[in-house]
């Protein structure tokens, strides 16, 4: 290893992998990130959504009812 970081080349190789391994990390959580959002507003749509359907038809059987 130490044969390797004598020479430019090898210091370039070096630094490339670990740019190579920062870059990957902050790309996967980015996207980590990115789908817990989606996912929460996904859910938070789908729970309105329902809300709203329930809250439509208590409102027909109220008016029916009537």
């Amino acid at each position: 290893m130490c044969q390797l970081l004598k020479n430019d080349r090898g210091a370039i190789f070096l630094i490339a992998i670990a740019l190579l391994f920062f870059v990957t990390t902050f790309v996967l959580a980015y996207y980590m990130s990115y789908e817990m959002q989606y996912r929460t507003y996904d859910g938070l749509e789908k729970l309105n959504v329902r809300a709203t359907i329930n809250l439509l038809g208590q409102i027909l059987s109220d008016s029916v009812e009537s």
